[in-house]
């Protein structure tokens, strides 16, 4: 039978635990070499759950993430096409730090966005927002992770 948990979930879970017990032990033991040691394990113990939580939100490192993502939150039912390329524009100047989202697809029935990965080797490539039009209007949205 296969667990819905996945593996990493499980050893950043582990880790945070020894982590805690290992703090805990810090304030009960005299000896201060004994203390920087236990305080150090606690440190490497609690590195799966770092990984975990910088991978479940990328754009706490990555700036190009924090734009899309804001473009995204910008982006209101409602909204016609030009709207939203409004929203593109003031949010990604021609001259500013981050790349136009590129357009996949544009037509009357939607318009669906890809992240820029802004470098050719990188793998984010495949973030995508997808917007349903009705009447030309963004009827639905779908922010779809890579």
């Amino acid at each position: 039978m296969n667990s819905p948990i996945h593996p990493i979930f499980v050893i950043a879970a582990l880790g945070l635990a020894a982590s805690v017990v290992l703090l805990i032990t810090v304030f009960r033991v005299r000896r201060v070499g004994l203390k920087v040691l236990l305080v150090l394990l606690a440190v490497v113990t609690l590195t799966p759950s770092g990984l975990v939580l910088m991978a479940m939100h990328p754009e706490w490192m990555d700036g190009r993430y924090r734009s899309y993502k804001a473009f995204y939150a910008e982006i209101q039912l409602g909204m016609t096409r030009d709207e939203v390329m409004a929203v593109q524009a003031k949010l990604y100047p021609e001259n500013g730090p981050r790349k136009k989202p590129r357009i996949i697809t544009d037509d009357a029935g939607g318009l669906t966005f890809f992240m820029d990965p802004e470098d050719p080797e990188s793998s984010a490539n495949c973030e995508a927002i997808l917007l349903a039009l009705k009447e030309g209007k963004v009827s639905t949205k779908t922010y779809s992770p890579d």
